[in-house]
């Protein structure tokens, strides 16, 4: 578990992007607590939406203008689809 955390901090490290480390360390702390209140639930829903939509934005700029960092372009395809999945299963526990 300690080593999926630290691949987090890996992660956030290397893409330097505070949204993005914003959303591994929401990631971070459901690994390490599942039980979340339905009120962070509500309030992290909507921040986490819009970061996946930020990186999917971001990742799509990379690959068409700015090709220059294929690694990191990949990395913010990555996280849009993993956030994307993950509001997904929060927008389940509000239901």
């Amino acid at each position: 578990m300690l080593n999926q955390v630290s691949d987090l901090y890996d992660i956030a490290e290397y893409m330097n992007d505070p949204e993005l480390t914003s959303a591994l360390e929401f990631i971070a702390k459901v690994m390490l607590k599942p039980d979340i209140p339905l009120d962070v639930v509500s309030r992290e829903l909507v921040k986490l939406q819009a970061i996946g939509a930020k990186c999917a934005m971001r990742a799509t700029y990379m690959a068409n203008v700015d090709k220059s960092d294929r690694p990191r372009k990949n990395m913010y395809y990555t996280a849009s689809a993993e956030i994307d999945k993950l509001v997904s299963s929060l927008k389940y526990l509000l239901k």
